[in-house]
């Protein structure tokens, strides 16, 4: 079967329900063999990508690497595994250089600086797969959403789990009726971070360090408030800071919110935002703890829904009663990128309440779901085909479509700059869901709109 054909029969199947209509006769595929990747991004989570990547060695090809602090340790394993790669700390440059040679692009830094990287990519009509959070801006996401119908091109967030077996039995569920009438949904990530060590006791933004000749601060700052380089915003800790990073909701939220947004609030936005429980709040960085709380009018095939957010060691909620913990042993295995974390009383995780009593919970990334207290057998459901990377990949050939592209990731990814906005401000607002915009606050608006991008970087924006 050609792409065409096969494209056309699976959206005649319905195989993939409640994802906003796109015209794929027109979207660009990577006709060769081997879709040819340079990895923006070649330590820390994006060696893990990279690596995954890699694995699909008969559809992929690494072709370049870009990093602002390449020669730095994180980047070591990446520069030994690929030693005759071109090397650059400057993806307009790598570009610039070697455009024809890029089918599709990983962009694996931090939250800020995803938009440029991306946008950059996407214009020159590249496929682009790019880590969650989609972006560090409302205004981002919904520049990202434009761009994708313009240009035509592949693409993915990174929120792994949704190419999982969760997907498909959370939309299984959904059509045949299990999963119905939800009335509240609680999420959850109360685990200790590796950042943050700040805590609410910040007063200032750190005081400059000598810069590492591996370096390229400019570029690592990208678009966003220019502040001189401490180890303190970089190397791990800039998701804490509100100028880079997205916190526990933008590092989370996708791996816990994605099949929930999808299938049940069928990609809808709230019409109100509130925040209680803070603690350790400072307009610098993202608060001890806090719990978030999203009302979702009925609209569609989904009535009036209540979504609760809670962060924070002991910020936890009040499990439903009857619930049976899982063993605790940790949520991932020593040997991925997610090694080190403190394991909680409770799991990143949600419970999901329906109208008639039934409640669901499910852990986070591509753990499915259980009832809770009911012990009967469960229906079974379509399992996975292909993991995220493979999925991307295939996508970009035209042979699968993309799981997570930005007409379904960059609303989610909307969902957590809403829910920054109400920890930046520590108040929560009213938000008009047509128009994109809070209602009567220009302070939120400002922040939903971004700060003014640097000299240099304007053009992303246009």
């Amino acid at each position: 079967m050609d792409r065409r054909s096969f494209l056309k029969a699976a959206l005649a199947a319905g195989a993939f329900p409640f994802i906003p209509a796109c015209n794929f006769s027109s979207r660009k595929y990577v006709l060769n063999s081997k879709v040819r990747l340079a990895a923006i991004g070649c330590g820390a989570q994006a060696w893990y990508d990279l690596k995954k990547f890699a694995a699909h060695s008969d559809i992929c090809e690494i072709v370049a690497l870009c990093d602002t602090d390449i020669g730095a340790k994180h980047t070591l394993e990446a520069l030994k595994k690929y030693p005759d790669l071109p090397r650059f700390q400057d993806f307009r440059k790598m570009f610039d250089r070697m455009a024809d040679k890029i089918d599709a692009v990983l962009v694996g830094i931090p939250d800020h600086s995803h938009f440029c990287a991306a946008m950059h990519a996407m214009k020159l009509g590249k496929a682009v797969f790019v880590e969650k959070p989609l972006a560090h801006s409302f205004r981002e996401c919904r520049l990202l959403m434009e761009a994708e119908k313009k240009y035509g091109v592949v693409t993915q967030m990174g929120n792994q789990g949704h190419s999982g077996d969760n997907f498909y039995q959370y939309r299984d569920y959904c059509e045949k009726g299990i999963i119905k009438d939800v009335v509240k949904v609680v999420s959850h990530m109360n685990m200790q971070r590796r950042w943050h060590k700040w805590g609410g006791k910040t007063s200032s933004y750190p005081k400059a360090e000598a810069l590492p000749k591996t370096l390229d601060w400019d570029s690592w700052v990208s678009s966003a408030p220019y502040h001189d380089f401490s180890k303190d915003l970089a190397y791990g800790e800039w998701r804490c800071w509100y100028d880079y990073g997205m916190g526990c909701m933008g590092d989370w939220g996708a791996h816990i919110l994605d099949t929930i947004h999808r299938f049940t609030l069928e990609g809808d936005l709230p019409t109100e935002v509130a925040i209680s429980n803070c603690t350790g709040w400072n307009p610098y960085v993202f608060p001890i703890q806090d719990t978030l709380t999203m009302k979702f009018p009925k609209k569609g095939r989904h009535g009036d829904i209540t979504l609760e957010w809670w962060e924070g060691l002991d910020n936890q909620p009040k499990p439903p009663k009857g619930f049976r913990f899982d063993s605790n042993k940790g949520l991932f295995p020593a040997s991925t990128a997610n090694d080190g974390l403190i394991d909680p009383k409770l799991k990143p995780g949600k419970e999901i309440y329906q109208a008639d009593g039934t409640i669901w919970q499910g852990l986070s990334h591509s753990s499915t779901l259980k009832r809770v207290v009911y012990s009967g057998e469960l229906p079974g459901y379509e399992k996975a085909h292909n993991d995220h990377y493979r999925n991307f990949l295939l996508a970009a050939k035209g042979e699968e479509r993309a799981k997570s592209p930005f007409s379904v990731s960059a609303p989610l990814s909307q969902i957590f700059c809403l829910g920054v906005a109400a920890q930046r401000l520590n108040r929560g607002f009213k938000f008009d869901p047509e128009k994109g915009e809070a209602v009567g606050d220009e302070e939120v608006n400002r922040l939903l709109a971004g700060p003014k991008p640097r000299k240099g970087w304007e053009q992303y924006y246009n």
